[in-house]
């Protein structure tokens, strides 16, 4: 059966009142069927008797934190998306060893958030799903080349198109040598006149975004994504 976009249902969690009406609105608008709770006890409730196919759980929660309702409400096919504020960094590395899939700062735009969920019913759509062959897992790094997403952490780090084919080209062989003039042909192609430097300087790019580490040099010959130990 080919799964419909627009019939989706999303398990939307939110602890403020007036907060779940607004994101609850800006869902229902999309054409998307949603099941609201406000506290961790009716998230579960609503899970046991309704299917859905992405809960969007805010982390702040009356009756308890969201990354304890993340692990509760998980189904097969459901994606997760947590809601944290910036000091909830402790409660983000629960949830991902939790399996939480994406990470938005609380409180969240409505229009960004469907964003997100759209993007995550689109992946599905296509029958994409993370263990899809091209997703990579490199330590903490994961490069989704069907969305064209990169988190490290489980924190989204915003690449440019050219920054992203780089650090995936890197990510496919971690621990491998790649001459500069390689990574132009993979890269830029062979088609564009560039100088060997600019591989210099969108590595220092991934680095500013991603951690000096992650990249090393290896001089006399090129780049290489650190194999994790």
């Amino acid at each position: 059966m080919v799964f419909d976009v627009v019939s989706a249902s999303v398990l939307l969690v939110i602890g403020e009142d007036e907060e779940r009406l607004h994101l609850r609105r800006a869902l229902s608008g999309e054409g998307w069927r949603v099941i609201p709770a406000g506290t961790g006890a009716q998230a579960r409730q609503m899970a046991d008797r309704q299917s859905f196919e992405v809960a969007v759980v805010d982390n702040r929660l009356p009756d308890e934190r969201g990354f304890q309702v993340i692990s509760s409400v998980q189904k097969p096919g459901v994606s997760t998306v947590a809601l944290l504020r910036d000091e909830d960094t402790m409660d983000r590395i629960v949830g991902i060893e939790l399996g939480a899939d994406y990470y938005m700062r609380s409180p969240v735009n409505p229009r960004e958030l469907v964003a997100r969920v759209k993007q995550i019913l689109r992946k599905r759509e296509r029958g994409a799903d993370d263990e899809s062959p091209g997703r990579l897992l490199v330590g903490d790094l994961e490069i989704d080349p069907d969305i064209v997403e990169v988190r490290k952490g489980g924190k989204e780090v915003q690449l440019s198109p050219r920054e992203f084919e780089l650090l995936y080209t890197l990510a496919k062989s971690p621990g491998r040598v790649f001459p500069r003039s390689s990574l132009l042909r993979q890269v830029w192609g062979e088609e564009e006149y560039i100088d060997e430097r600019t591989v210099n300087v969108y590595v220092q790019r991934l680095r500013a975004k991603l951690g000096d580490k992650l990249i090393e040099t290896v001089r006399g010959f090129g780049y290489r994504l650190v194999k994790p130990g």
